[in-house]
């Protein structure tokens, strides 16, 4: 890492070389005449270069005695508000906020509640004078934002955050353009960008380690009410942190010194579930006071507690096999998939979400800024779930198989059902500590940043939990038949047998799961950066820095399977030689969850055996420890660890540009970056022997972005950039974890290389009224080194002559390949309608992606598209908004995708259908600080479903609650 460390070097001097170097603040020449002050203001704004907000009625009959000379910005202005009353606060993006001193309230702020005044920025202003309130304004903002961007980026601010009912904060982003998000028991999860799911979140600029299994972050735990903003930079720019294929996501959270002297706000809903039938409540509080116009607190606190009930079938996969006989004829046929098992879950979950914030930001002078951060987030979701399972064999009486060669119809002796209850608890928590120093003038701009961030915690499932396996007693017998023609949710499924299948008494032990997966991730980021305005030519400034990062990944899937043999000792009372559901502890049966799967078609069985399970008391009454990672003792203990520690160091230089051609105006950017990583994986092979393996890599990364102005509300941008996203670090890591259910399992690969990538971007954005912009967007990737992922079927020493054959998944690298695509955004505020319908507006967006990958299809050998890609997808919103209610709907769609590459042994592919999903908001303004909210998730509850390599094959399906919160909200 020599380079990297010279190149750091360099950057770190220049950086100490403009701190100790006395920089003249720039001068201007201005010539503002005695007169209102409105008129001032406005000639400012052109003589600077820089936006005023303002509120038209704060200034109205006011005056200014002008100002003539040569002299700083900020001293101008102070000259032209002086005796006014009012001063000045920058804002984001070169923005200038006109406040009334004692107050400071700056002028079309969003207040935490997300509520906007209304205000007017000067007309003479780079931006065009808007005059917005609630919705629009938010909606205006984000408009500003992106317009000022050195890049191509999409924004939401704080009001278009709150006014959907977003449970979390990838929701939120399944708003934006390009976006793709995935659900997980209902909540949104995980997300892809212009289908790509390598991509990089920060929390103010700053790395975010989450608890996942890779280190990244769990968006289902970060409550989006804490934030002020969300920034999607789809175009890098050299100052930037690398590691994103698709974009880099900022969740920017609220800072004290741009709100007013003090903010108490608030909200507390209802939070109804239809099919748990259960209220719970969520609520959030923050306070933000300044001391002074130098030092400012702000804290804030979101939380919930509410209660989900969830229906899933589940094939538990398909199997090729050639002993069934599918053409009557007697013979079995080759190559024939059947599905594993009928599983009808229902999912009983308790959930509790808490989110923390909080800043302190302290201006000791003009030039210096000081601010601390600290954000907490903390999921605790406690499942109990019943799981009905029928397996099926290759015992076949009768058959049908379609073109595919799947069995979708069948009838087979001597299944095996078992009503299982599983114990499958998440308890996720992160945190990020970042603290910032920044020095400024009219000249240079000199940053120190650094952060903190750990992920820790226990994810249950679906997967990873307890339960007793019980089986059927000795001399019961079932058969059963199964049908998947009619395309419904689940399947047509009959049994028949010689016992009651719902009579817990009839079943025994015939070994215990117990499989947890356990993650402790940390995060370390340091940053200094450097900007000077040179104002040579077009040269408008430029910019340098450096950047360490160090990575630590622990995770693990320690599981312990004991045989019922092994635990008689413990808990065979009546000494019958089993163990019967009586005599296992922590274990009760008789819960009444109501019909499986109500209001969806098919002939299934509704009735389910259903219970309920502790396993802390299970694992105390058989004196059983909980997995535990180092245990050599137990069926999966160190073979599971991932250890790995990664290092970056960084520099990069950059150049902002900016002039014009004739009546075109231009502004951009060009740059390189240098990266050199090295990274070490620690693995086990067997219980005691250990294995590291270390690599380093080094890449440079030149960028550049090109923004041509036609004239005030037609942009052009161009962008180009080499961009690099490292695996993740569970992908690296030399460990092996099987899954004994589904006899799958995973493999590292430490000779992973990183994803590289040429991406080219052009956009064309028209901002042709108020709160109001037509954005087209074309996109290409040319990516090498694409990681594809095999799958075979292997014999596992100390795992296969118990358990059989596994179907093990190991990445590996792959060949070059593209992505292609374009996009479409639309937004109105259609003020010119007659009033009421003067408050309608619209939303909408598409996006269009295609992909070309060395990715094979092991059945039919077709070419596959990459993994989480939709290729349509669209968000399209409503809203209406008046001084009393405000009401808001959104519909997002994604197409068919693929999920993952399977073998043909195990069905082929992993497809998800495609989904859509209505939201709804409603508020009512009860006075202008208490309001009524009503929203709506989830509200045509639609299916979410999977199949294997043909639709046919279907694997999964699961419908969740349609969830209602009401309440009120209040801000002071």
């Amino acid at each position: 890492m020599r380079s990297t460390s010279l190149a750091a070097a360099l950057a770190a001097s220049t950086c100490m070389f403009a701190i100790a170097a006395p920089a003249q603040a720039q001068q201007r020449n201005f010539d503002i005449r005695p007169g209102t002050l409105k008129a001032a203001l406005d000639a400012f704004a052109r003589q600077s270069g820089r936006p005023v907000i303002y509120r038209v009625e704060d200034v109205a009959g006011l005056n200014s005695a002008g100002f003539r000379g040569a002299a700083s910005s900020e001293d101008a202005l102070a000259a032209l508000l002086r005796g006014t009353g009012f001063g000045s606060r920058n804002g984001e993006a070169g923005a200038i906020a006109i406040v009334r001193v004692g107050n400071g309230q700056a002028a079309g702020a969003s207040s935490p509640s997300g509520e906007s005044s209304q205000v007017e920025a000067s007309p003479d202003a780079p931006e065009q004078a808007i005059v917005v309130t609630g919705i629009r304004g938010s909606l205006q903002q984000s408009i500003n934002v992106k317009r000022r961007a050195d890049s191509i980026v999409d924004v939401i601010t704080a009001q278009d955050i709150g006014k959907l009912p977003d449970q979390n904060v990838a929701e939120s982003l399944s708003r934006v353009t390009g976006v793709q998000i995935s659900r997980r028991e209902g909540d949104g999860s995980t997300f892809t960008i212009r289908g790509i799911s390598q991509n990089r979140l920060e929390i103010n600029g700053r790395n975010f380690i989450g608890p996942g299994n890779g280190g990244n972050a769990a968006l289902e735990t970060i409550s989006p009410e804490i934030l002020s903003s969300i920034v999607v930079v789809k175009s890098p720019t050299a100052d930037m942190p690398e590691g994103a294929l698709g974009a880099t996501v900022n969740l920017r959270t609220k800072r004290p010194l741009e709100l007013a002297d003090l903010v108490v706000a608030g909200r507390l809903q209802g939070a109804y579930a239809d099919q748990a039938d259960h209220v719970g409540y969520r609520g959030s509080a923050l306070v933000s006071t300044r001391l002074g116009d130098r030092f400012g607190l702000l804290a804030s606190v979101a939380y919930s507690d509410t209660k989900t009930l969830g229906y899933t079938f589940d094939s538990g996969g398909w199997t090729q096999t050639g002993a069934i006989d599918g053409n009557g004829d007697g013979i079995d046929d080759p190559g024939l998939f059947r599905p594993n098992r009928f599983m009808a879950r229902v999912f009983d979950r308790t959930e509790k979400r808490l989110t923390l914030n909080g800043t302190a930001q302290w201006r000791p002078t003009d030039e210096l800024e000081v601010i601390l951060d600290a954000t907490y987030n903390h999921l605790k979701r406690r499942r109990n779930s019943v799981n009905y399972q029928v397996l099926f064999n290759n015992n076949d009486t009768a058959a049908t198989v379609n073109e595919k060669g799947t069995v979708v119809a069948g009838t087979f002796t001597g299944v095996t059902v078992r009503p299982l209850i599983y114990d499958e608890p998440t308890d996720l928590k992160s945190t990020l500590l970042g603290g910032s120093v920044k020095w400024e003038n009219d000249r240079a701009r000199v940053t120190l940043d650094m952060s903190y961030s750990r992920g820790k915690g226990s994810d249950g499932g679906p997967g990873a939990s307890f339960a007793y396996v019980v089986v059927p007693r000795a001399g019961n017998v079932a058969n059963a038949s199964y049908d998947f023609r009619g395309g419904n949710a689940v399947p047509d499924l009959s049994i028949s047998a010689n016992f009651n299948p719902n009579d817990p008494a009839q079943y025994q032990l015939l070994s215990i799961f117990d499989y947890d997966a356990v993650t402790d991730n940390r995060g370390y980021d340091a940053r200094l950066d450097w900007k000077y305005k040179t104002e040579w030519g077009i040269l408008a400034s430029v910019e340098t820095g450096m950047r360490y990062e160090r990575v630590e990944l622990l995770a693990a899937d320690p599981q312990n399977l004991p045989v019922a043999a092994s635990l008689l000792s413990r808990g065979d009372r009546n000494g019958d030689g089993i163990l019967t559901v009586d005599e296992l502890p922590g274990l009760s049966y008789g819960k009444d969850y109501g019909a499986f799967f109500p209001g969806v078609a098919g002939n299934f069985p509704r009735d389910l055996l259903g219970g309920e399970l502790d396993k802390q008391a299970a694992r105390e009454g058989l004196g059983l420890a909980a997995p535990n990672p180092y245990d050599t003792s137990i069926t999966v203990g160190p073979t599971s660890i991932k250890d790995v520690t990664q290092e970056t160091l960084g520099a990069y230089v950059k150049a902002n540009f900016e002039g014009a051609l004739g009546a075109i105006d231009y502004t951009g950017n060009a740059g390189v970056r240098y990266i050199e990583t090295a990274r070490s994986t620690l693995g086990y092979l067997s219980a005691t022997q250990t294995n590291v393996i270390k690599s380093d890599f080094g890449y440079w990364l030149p960028s550049a972005n090109l923004a041509v102005n036609f004239n005030k509300d037609l942009t052009l941008r161009l962008a180009a950039a080499k961009v690099v996203s490292r695996p993740s670090l569970n992908q690296v890591s030399a460990s092996f974890v099987p899954n004994t259910v589904s006899m799958t399992g995973s493999r590292g690969n430490p000779g992973l290389r990183p994803f590289e990538a040429m991406q080219a971007d052009a956009t064309l954005e028209w901002y042709f009224a108020q709160a109001s912009s037509l954005t087209g967007a074309v996109f290409y990737k040319k990516v090498d080194s694409f990681t594809v992922n095999t799958v075979s079927r292997e014999f596992v020493p100390g795992f296969s002559e118990r358990f059989g054959l596994f179907d093990i998944s190991q990445p590996q690298n792959g060949e070059d390949g593209s992505i292609k695509g374009f996009e479409l955004a639309y937004q109105q505020a259609l003020r010119f309608l007659p009033a009421p319908f003067n408050g309608l507006g619209v939303q909408a967006n598409y996006t269009y992606v295609d992909s070309r990958t060395p990715l094979r299809d092991a059945i039919t050998g077709a070419r596959l598209p990459l993994p989480g890609l939709s290729r349509d997808s669209f968000t399209l919103i409503g809203y209406f908004e008046d001084k009393t209610f405000s009401v808001r709907a959104a519909y997002t769609y994604r197409s068919e995708y693929l999920n993952s590459v399977g073998g043909a042994a195990s069905g082929g592919n992993n497809y998800v259908n495609g989904r859509g999903q209505l939201d709804a908001s409603v508020q009512v303004n009860l006075t202008p600080n208490l309001r009524l909210t009503l929203e709506g998730i989830n509200l045509t509850k639609e299916i979410d479903s999977q199949y294997l390599g043909e639709p046919d094959r279907l694997t999964f399906s699961a419908r969740e609650d349609r969830r209602i919160f009401f309440g009120l909200a209040a801000s002071f």
